[in-house]
């Protein structure tokens, strides 16, 4: 009697089980990490505005709300990788000639944090959900 060899449909459908419990259990976690990576992207270019707003204020005695004159070019102004849209106005005294905001508002929807913001004084802040867990 000769011995058959290969893989029952059991055997095959029980893989693919698994494999379906493992991406079911991953794939939210695979996109958890991509959201943070945007946030340390937008989080980044929220300083180096500040910073540059803050070098501008030096040299002018007043804060400015064109991204243009910190250098940045004119235009819509994004995030190094291109996860986050930069915009400025007064900050939290209301006059920009004393404050700027700078706040970073996702391409991609983030609702655990929404539109991050940094001002010159350095609060920050977030419009999500959990802001709690966005700095």
């Amino acid at each position: 009697m000769t011995r058959q060899r290969g893989v029952t449909l059991v055997e095959l459908m029980v893989v693919v089980a698994v494999v379906a419990i493992l991406a079911a259990l991953g794939y939210p976690a695979y996109l958890e990490q991509q959201l943070k990576g945007r946030r340390a992207d937008g989080k980044a270019m929220l300083n180096h505005v500040i910073q540059q707003s803050e070098r501008f204020y030096t040299e002018n005695n007043t804060f400015t709300d064109d991204l243009d004159e910190l250098g940045f070019g004119s235009g819509t102004v994004t995030s190094e990788h291109g996860g986050y849209t930069i915009t400025l106005a007064a900050g939290p005294s209301g006059d920009i000639a004393t404050s700027v905001t700078a706040s970073a508002t996702p391409v991609v929807a983030d609702p655990k944090c929404g539109t991050l913001t940094l001002s010159s004084d350095f609060s920050r802040g977030a419009s999500g959900t959990q802001p709690a867990i966005c700095w």
